[in-house]
C-alpha cells in the first residue's frame, strides 16, 4: 500500500500540469451539472408553491371595455347571475371569490405607490376604472383551456386571465436555465471524460518500462492499476469537493443572501437540505466520471 502510494505521489507530481487541468475540467463541469439539479428542485418548488395560486382572473364588463362580449355596457345582475352559475356548475372549478372594484383599486394601490411614476399614474384613476372580478381556483390548475374558452364567450365577460400565463416567462426561464446548465455540463463531461483517458495514457506511456518490469516480477493486473486508481480518486474526490463549495457559496450569498429575503413573496426557494442532496449527487458523478474511464483505460493501456 505504501508503494501504491509513493507511486502515486510520483505520477502526480510528474503530471502535476495535467491533474490541475483534469480537477478544473471536472469541477466546472460539475458545477453546473449541480446548478442545473439545484435550478429544477427549484422550478419544482416554485410549481408546488403556487399550486392553486395560478388562478383564472375573469374580469367583468365595464362601460368603457372593447370587448364584442361587452356591447351593452357593464355587466348587468343577469350577466354576473349567469356567470356565477358557470362557475358553479363546471367540475373543473374548486372555489371562486369576488373581488370588487375596491379591492382591485387597493390591490393597485399597494403596487403603484411603490415608485413616482405609479403614484402619479394612481392619481388619474379611482375605483370607478376597475371591473368586477372572480378569482377561480381550479382543481387541476394545468386545465384551465375549456374554462377559459367558455367564460370567455360569455355576455358580460370583458376578458379571463390565467396567471400561469402571466408566471409563464418565470417558469420559461427556470427551464432555460435549467438546461443550458445541463447541457453545457454535459459538454464539459464529455472533456473531462476524454481528459481522463488522455491523462492515464500518457501516465500509462511515461511508465511503459517500470510496468513492463512489475509484469514480469509477477505483479498482478491490480497492483499495476491501483496507482492510477487513486490518481482518478483523488481528483474525482477534490473535484467533488471544490462543487461542492461551489454549491454550498451559491446557497449562501444567492439564495440566503438575496434571494430568501428579497423575494420571498415570490416563490419558496430551495433550502439546504437540497443544496446537500445535490453535494451527493454530485459526489457519486465524480467518482463514476474518474473511476469508470480509469478502470477502462488502465485494461487497455496497460496490457504490455
Amino acid at each position: 500500500m505504501l508503494t501504491s502510494l509513493r507511486e502515486l505521489l510520483q505520477s502526480m507530481a510528474r503530471n502535476k500540469s495535467m491533474t490541475i487541468s483534469l480537477v478544473v475540467t471536472m469541477t466546472v463541469s460539475l458545477l453546473l451539472a449541480s446548478l442545473g439539479l439545484l435550478m429544477q428542485m427549484q422550478a419544482h418548488r416554485t410549481e408546488n408553491y403556487y399550486g392553486d395560486k395560478l388562478q383564472l382572473q375573469v374580469n367583468l364588463c365595464t362601460k368603457n371595455s372593447p370587448a364584442e362580449t361587452c356591447v351593452s355596457g357593464a355587466a348587468d345582475d343577469a350577466q354576473k347571475s349567469a356567470i356565477q352559475d358557470a362557475l358553479r356548475t363546471n367540475s373543473e372549478v374548486k372555489t371562486y371569490e369576488v373581488r370588487t372594484p375596491a379591492d382591485q383599486y387597493e390591490t393597485a394601490r399597494a403596487r403603484l405607490t411603490q415608485s413616482e411614476t405609479g403614484r402619479k399614474q394612481l392619481e388619474t384613476i379611482g375605483p370607478d376604472s376597475f371591473p368586477e372580478s372572480y378569482l377561480v381556483t381550479l382543481k387541476n390548475a394545468d386545465d384551465y383551456d375549456s374554462l377559459k374558452s367558455q367564460l370567455g364567450g360569455m355576455d358580460g365577460v370583458g376578458g379571463v386571465t390565467s396567471f400561469r400565463d402571466l408566471l409563464g416567462p418565470f417558469f420559461k426561464f427556470l427551464d432555460t436555465m435549467q438546461y443550458a446548465a445541463l447541457a453545457v455540463a454535459l459538454l464539459l463531461v464529455i472533456a473531462a471524460i476524454l481528459q481522463v483517458s488522455n491523462t492515464i495514457r500518457m501516465a500509462a506511456y511515461a511508465r511503459r518500462r517500470e510496468i513492463g518490469i512489475m509484469r514480469l516480477v509477477g505483479a498482478s493486473s491490480w497492483h499495476i492499476q491501483l496507482p492510477f486508481v487513486l490518481e482518478s480518486l483523488l481528483a474525482a474526490l477534490l473535484s467533488a469537493a471544490l462543487a461542492a463549495t461551489g454549491i454550498a457559496l451559491f446557497t449562501v450569498f444567492v439564495v440566503y443572501g438575496y434571494l430568501r429575503p428579497s423575494l420571498t413573496n415570490v416563490t419558496t426557494w430551495v433550502r439546504w437540505n437540497e443544496a446537500f442532496v445535490v453535494m451527493g449527487v454530485t459526489t457519486v458523478l465524480a467518482l463514476l466520471l474518474a473511476l469508470v474511464p480509469t478502470l477502462v483505460m488502465t485494461r487497455k493501456y496497460l496490457d504490455v
